[in-house]
């Protein structure tokens, strides 16, 4: 059996360039299935068998490389968390018993570039920050550990490098009293949660987008190296916070009371159909907030993304955070996300309903012109002062 590598550019490759696990045959489109592993010298690889046309193939992201993708991965985000050479190469050996170089790091970052657009960032960051204060971190006790994370080196850079983002300084703000003034309790013992909350929206004006983003492209990047699936968030999570030039905060803690609730209903008249007692509170937490092209970003990831539609947890999301931080709601955008499919929306067209002008035919339209002309008349003559 001829056993062939295949390139990244692939057709064969689902999403195109935007994806790296195989999915199909590059030779007859025949459905892949895995069949093995290859053992290289520091790990085992998957093997792909194709029944139709019976070759054997493995995927790209193993071709040429020494390493596994898991230590390459880990050195790309320590670089970025400015960690110097030696901390990495210390690191990777008292994680993995692997020795690398320092040249083989900066060759991977060279290689691996597309996938860690926070290089552009970096050196600025390095003169104004040190290793420490880039990322704030906590782990927060509610029901279960939430690694909430927040990029404040990132984040100011971002509000002061674009003029529509400096705006978003509210988020800054709140996002900076996250880990000294949340009331963890109310998170302890939540009167709901927000992923409680299936299709109560009506969503007949609402316009879910599916596109290309980048971060199906991390994704699949990052989930090669994920066995464990309990892992999955996180990891991905540390990944594009420490690598990409948009994420800000990941598991980010969000309530939303009754006051709140009662004052979308009836001081801003949005069309929001939930009900908890006076006292209570909604719960959640945010996987991802991004600021990017003038708004911020609430993301979800879903394994299963084109199978779910967590619209009414993202809307919430959205409507606690608008409350939190004082953000008008037209200022968000929410999205879920796996390593195939990307699907967003705006949280405002769930909530606030256009009204529909009357429709009036022609004879009607005369009868309402000739009442105003009349009107008009009396009033300018008299009859009405």
């Amino acid at each position: 059996m001829e056993e062939k590598n295949l390139t990244i550019e692939s057709e064969t490759i689902e999403n195109n360039e935007n994806s790296l696990k195989l999915t199909h045959c590059p030779y007859c489109q025949g459905k892949l299935i895995k069949r093995g592993k290859r053992k290289k010298k520091f790990e085992e690889i998957q093997r792909y068998y194709c029944s139709k046309c019976d070759k054997s193939l493995i995927s790209a992201t193993t071709k040429n490389k020494t390493y596994p993708l898991r230590i390459i991965i880990d050195s790309l985000t320590l670089y970025n968390r400015l960690y110097s050479l030696e901390e990495i190469l210390n690191i990777i050996y008292e994680r993995y018993g692997i020795k690398i170089s320092s040249r083989i790091v900066l060759l991977w970052v060279k290689e691996y570039e597309k996938y860690i657009p926070f290089l552009r960032m970096r050196e600025f960051i390095s003169q104004k920050y040190s290793q420490k204060d880039i990322i704030e971190e906590s782990k927060l006790i509610h029901q279960q550990i939430y690694n909430f994370k927040y990029h404040r080196a990132k984040t100011n850079l971002i509000l002061n490098e674009r003029f529509n983002h400096f705006k978003f300084k509210p988020l800054q703000e709140f996002l900076d009293l996250v880990i000294a003034e949340c009331p963890h309790q109310l998170f302890q013992n939540p009167s709901k949660r927000s992923s409680e909350f299936k299709d109560i929206f009506n969503l007949e004006q609402v316009k879910i987008i599916s596109k290309e983003n980048s971060a199906v492209k991390t994704a699949n990047f990052v989930m090669q190296t994920i066995s464990n699936n309990k892992l999955r968030h996180e990891i991905l999570q540390n990944f594009m916070l420490s690598n990409d030039s948009v994420t800000v905060a990941v598991e980010v803690p969000v309530l939303i009371s009754n006051e709140d609730i009662l004052h979308y209903k009836y001081q801003l008249n949005f069309n929001v159909p939930l009900t908890i007692k006076e006292g209570e509170y909604i719960t959640g937490h945010i996987d991802l907030i991004q600021i990017r092209n003038g708004l911020i970003h609430i993301m979800d990831f879903k394994p299963s993304a084109k199978k779910e539609k967590p619209i009414a947890q993202l809307t919430i999301y959205a409507l606690a955070l608008s409350r939190l931080t004082g953000l008008r709601l037209y200022n968000f955008k929410c999205a879920w996300f796996d390593n195939k499919n990307y699907y967003e929306f705006f949280p405002l067209h769930v909530v606030y309903k256009k009204k529909n002008k009357k429709k009036f035919d022609k004879n009607q339209k005369k009868l309402i012109l000739n009442e105003e002309v009349k009107l008009n008349a009396k009033n300018e003559y008299g009859g009405i002062k």
